[in-house]
């Protein structure tokens, strides 16, 4: 399997908070792919829970890591695409 990895840059006002930590839980379970959301250079976190992701404390303006296992790139790109939107705002 392979991983497609990119930045996505947090605009949403109040970071990453619950919100947006519920809408990509449900997309990552409804693409029964594994996604690991993380900022730079740091361990990243699986993204299967919304307390897990709020637990980073991401706030306004940081930029996360966001990595798919998948063979399948255009829905690994899909999937990013939905993160990203939920992340800014």
């Amino acid at each position: 399997m392979s991983t497609y990895e990119t930045m996505i840059q947090v605009i949403d006002p109040i970071g990453l908070h619950a919100r947006p930590a519920s809408l990509i839980v449900k997309a990552v379970k409804e693409s029964g792919l594994t996604v690991m959301i993380g900022r730079q250079g740091e361990k990243l976190t699986k993204a299967n829970s919304p307390l897990m992701l709020m637990a980073l404390k991401i706030k306004t303006g940081e930029t996360l890591t966001v990595s798919v296992e998948s063979d399948d790139e255009e829905s690994a790109a899909n999937l990013v695409a939905q993160i990203r939107d939920f992340l800014q705002g």
